[in-house]
């Protein structure tokens, strides 16, 4: 081997810097350029180092076809003995790449793969390997082809060999193991071989997520149902972002649909459609393509073929997708099938187009715990008017009146006359949550049914509603006259319960339109009318608690709620009660006192309401996150997910999982934290809630950096800072990307971390944030630096220098700064520059009270002292910081008094 000249060590050192970049295409591209400049040199070591760097790239990075070009070079140069000895067990080793692709292009004849495999057991043998893995790969081939009895004989083979040099690391033979065997239909037995490997630790980056993927189905099969869901949720997050693993995401898809959810396969679907775009292989596509139409057709006979499936370039629906990729599939089994001379894949496709799932429902959410029980069975009468006035009854103790009346329709379809109207303004009440513009439509119909009826009071409360809802949803600008003219009829022709809530519709838009003042005149004349019942007492109550905490008297407010719970308490509405004492919660958060909110949120009973029991959780995991009670936080989020679970409000239910995420990351439960955000994923996507979602996307990072998955952090931090920025909001997509730099640094990816940083710091600067736009600007120049690139650190330093701002945080940044300055400037041997920014920074830490990084820039003063020559200076300054520094700060007293007696040799 000869030793390198500057300019090939300058494109060895681009190769090695490639080569440590995550797998894809900006590895390939990186090395692509690289493998261009080698041949330009002409350098045989180069060049042949290149293409083993290149060959790796290609089949891990998911264009394994372009692989053959380069390892058949350099299987050439090796042949006529010309090669670098330094990677010929890299060349011996992708012998297996070879052997275990070219089988998943059908244009490759079997004769070809054939002959690898015949090949690589003749080098095997000459360089004393053992032929495991020779019998492995020949045990895979036999099962594409589907030759049973060639597949158990090398099996054997595989199985009584030993592991040696060659063989496929631990977690990645007995993956194989595990498809054999449940190819073969022995699911016990694939999971009794995985057994062994799965607690250890894996240093293949395949692992464990590839073993996982292959045990899931096995795990179903045999009832091991939670082993099942907790191997999907951590392969699925590992693999997630590698279009490479498009197969492994098949048998993900495929699982889903195998065990009754739809829903989550139609979520893969619609995230990895594009993927077949540019699939790593033919047999990757076939298997993506045939566990998708899977999915599909079982969610179609689910009744939902016309639901849309959204795809580059628009929308398809999901039966017509089923059939795309039905087709897709089975034309690709045909090819392999003509290559092979069998049916074995065609057979193979038309048996996941055709199966069934394995379970109803498997559930596969760590928050959708299950909600409590549900009350007992109630017995309802049996006349229609008695149901009609339970369901009335039950809307105004704040409970829900949906059973009531699902019961009312089946004891009378067709109501006529005022039955008939009430119905339909129970309907209308029905619509108020989600729209009011709806609701007041129906109020309407109710109306005209009272006034057919001959129900004057009745058709007047339902046009009173009418108007209000109308004006809530930005119609009926004379809605207060209206709702005027409406009271005063009521007074003249209903009882005072009429009139009084006539009067509370009036103070409801007055309130919606920001008039405290009306408001309050309004309730004021409610004062006498409302007496008629408790609950409208309550309700007056509330009302007048919200015009008073709008006007800054919260003392006032709880007082007012208090009484109204205890008005509601009277009459046994314990859903209301927990409304109104959620509601002091509230105005006590805002009083700042967070402890006794807490205690009273936890006392509250949310009754049988599963609204009323969800918003409480929320409340309770908020006030539990600002008094710092991570544990008790995701408790409570926990169960309000489960409560808005089932109530069906899926966006409420992805947001509360987004909070409990954080609570979980804060309690040290990353994983957990990981599964809740990708089960609010898809919900937040398709319902456009950015925010969230780009929250969500910037804990998942999180919560993979706990989980060591720092390349997949660094993807999602920075495709969080994406959508913050879209959003407009420069400050959160500025600490993505400082989060994302910050990664970067730990993978020592330095000239990216220093980018990153730079572009955080713009965002910040954007954004109006001095002391953050410093800091980032201060590490982008340490990081030029680390990568070599000392001119781009100056004009960092000199950015960092130009920030101008006020205030303890900003002077904390900039001591820092002047910290990190000196120590660049010393590490490009400038040590009277770096001087003064050393002294300064330890002055300006020593006046913030931060002794130990204060000591630590004394520490670096007197380095820059002893560069300088200046030995007496040098040992006074070092001196002193030994004097300051605490006991328990051992590692840093043994540096200085290293230092010192240096100096004094």
């Amino acid at each position: 081997m000869t030793t390198p000249t500057a300019g090939e060590q300058e494109v060895w050192d681009r190769l090695w810097a490639a080569e440590r970049l995550p797998r894809g295409r900006a590895q390939i591209a990186a090395l692509e350029a690289g493998l261009r400049e080698a041949d330009a040199l002409g350098s045989p070591e180069l060049r042949f180092g290149a293409r083993i760097f290149l060959t790796s790239a290609y089949q891990q990075g998911g264009e394994p076809a372009k692989a053959f070009v380069p390892f058949a070079w350099c299987l050439a140069v090796h042949d006529r003995g010309e090669a670098d000895p330094r990677w010929t067990h890299d060349l011996h080793w992708y012998f297996k790449f070879m052997a275990g692709s070219m089988a998943t292009f059908p244009e490759v004849p079997l004769e070809r793969t054939r002959a690898v495999l015949d090949d690589m057991e003749r080098r095997y043998r000459t360089a004393g390997y053992s032929m495991n893995p020779v019998h492995q790969y020949r045990a895979v081939l036999a099962r594409h082809v589907g030759d049973r009895e060639t597949a158990a004989e090398q099996y054997r083979l595989w199985s009584a060999a030993p592991r040696g040099p060659m063989s496929d690391c631990v977690g990645c033979e007995p993956s194989d193991k595990v498809a054999h065997l449940a190819w073969l239909g022995r699911y016990a037995d694939a999971a009794e071989v995985a057994e062994p490997v799965l607690g250890g630790q894996f240093s293949c980056v395949e692992q464990p997520q590839h073993i996982l993927t292959e045990l899931l189905l096995p795990y179903v099969h045999i009832g091991r149902y939670d082993d099942a869901v907790q191997a999907h949720r951590r392969a699925y997050r590992a693999m997630r972002h590698d279009p490479a693993q498009l197969q492994s995401i098949a048998t993900h898809v495929a699982f889903c649909a195998l065990t009754g959810n739809h829903a989550r396969g139609l979520d893969l679907v619609e995230r990895h459609l594009g993927w077949l775009d540019a699939p790593p292989t033919p047999y990757a596509e076939q298997e993506f393509a045939a566990a998708a139409a899977l999915n599909l057709r079982l969610v179609a006979e689910g009744g939902h073929g016309d639901a849309p499936v959204r795809r580059a370039g628009g929308t398809t629906t999901v039966a017509e997708l089923r059939a795309e990729l039905a087709d897709r599939a089975l034309a690709i089994a045909a090819r392999f099938d003509a290559r092979n001379g069998t049916a074995e894949q065609s057979d193979r496709v038309r048996a996941v187009l055709a199966a069934e799932p394995l379970v109803e429902h498997l559930p596969l959410s760590g928050t959708a715990a299950p909600a409590p029980a549900p009350a007992p069975a109630v017995v309802y009468p049996d006349s229609p008017e008695e149901l009609a006035d339970l369901g009335e009854q039950e809307a105004r103790l704040g409970r829900s009146p949906d059973a009531v009346w699902a019961r009312f329709d089946e004891v009378c379809p067709e109501p006529a006359g005022t039955l008939r109207a009430r119905r339909v303004t129970a309907a209308a009440d029905a619509e108020v949550p989600g729209d009011l513009a709806a609701a007041s439509r129906g109020f309407a119909r109710a109306a005209a049914l009272f006034e057919e009826a001959g129900d004057a009071v009745g058709a007047e409360a339902a046009r009173g509603k009418e108007i209000l809802f109308a004006a809530l949803a930005g119609d009926r600008p004379d809605a207060a006259a209206e709702l005027e003219a409406s009271a005063a009829r009521l007074e003249a022709i209903g009882e005072p319960a009429d009139h009084a809530r006539a009067l509370l519709r009036l103070a409801v838009l007055h309130f919606a339109r920001q008039d405290l003042d009306a408001t309050a005149a309004v309730l004021d004349r409610a004062g006498d009318p409302v007496r008629a019942t408790p609950e409208l007492t309550g309700a007056w109550l509330e009302r007048r608690a919200l015009v008073v905490a709008n006007q800054g008297d919260l003392p006032g407010a709880i007082e007012l709620v208090t009484a109204a719970a205890a008005r509601y308490a009277e009459i046994g509405a314990v859903e209301r009660t927990a409304n109104a004492r959620l509601l002091g919660v509230r105005f006590r958060a805002g009083l700042g006192d967070r402890e006794a909110a807490f205690a009273e949120a936890t006392a509250i009973d949310p009754g049988t309401d599963v609204s009323t029991r969800a918003q409480l959780q929320q409340v309770r995991g908020h006030l539990a996150n600002d008094l710092g009670r991570p544990e008790d936080a995701a408790t409570a989020f926990r169960a309000a997910v489960a409560d808005f679970a089932a109530l069906g409000a899926d966006v409420d239910a992805a947001v509360t999982r987004v909070e409990f995420a954080a609570a979980a990351l804060d309690a040290g439960r990353p994983e957990e934290a990981a599964e809740a955000i990708e089960d609010a994923e898809a919900v937040l996507e398709r319902a456009e809630v950015g925010h969230e979602l780009a929250r969500g996307r910037y804990l998942l990072a999180r919560a993979c950096q706990e989980l060591d998955r720092e390349v997949q952090a660094a993807e999602l931090f920075a495709a969080s800072a994406g959508h913050f920025a879209a959003l407009g909001n420069e400050a959160a997509a500025g600490q993505a990307t400082e989060s994302r730099a910050e990664v970067l640094d730990r993978l020592d990816r330095d000239a990216e971390a220093a980018a990153d940083f730079a572009a955080a710091a713009a965002r910040f600067h954007t954004a109006g944030l001095p002391p953050e736009e410093l800091r980032n600007r201060r590490r982008a120049a340490l990081s030029w630096l680390w990568a070599g690139e000392p001119a781009r650190a100056e004009e960092a330093l000199a950015e960092a220098d130009a920030v101008t701002g006020e205030g303890p945080h900003f002077e904390w940044e900039r001591a820092f700064a002047a910290y990190d300055a000196a120590r660049l400037l010393a590490n490009l041997d400038r040590p009277a520059e770096a001087l003064p920014r050393a002294t300064a920074a330890a002055e300006a830490l020593r006046a913030m009270d931060a002794e130990g990084p204060a000591v630590a820039a004394d520490v670096l003063s007197g380095r820059l002292w002893r560069d300088l020559g200046k030995v007496s200076e040098a040992r006074e300054v070092l001196t002193a910081a030994l004097a300051r520094l605490p006991e328990e700060a051992a590692a840093q007293r043994e540096d200085i008094e290293t230092l010192l007696a240096e100096l004094d040799a």
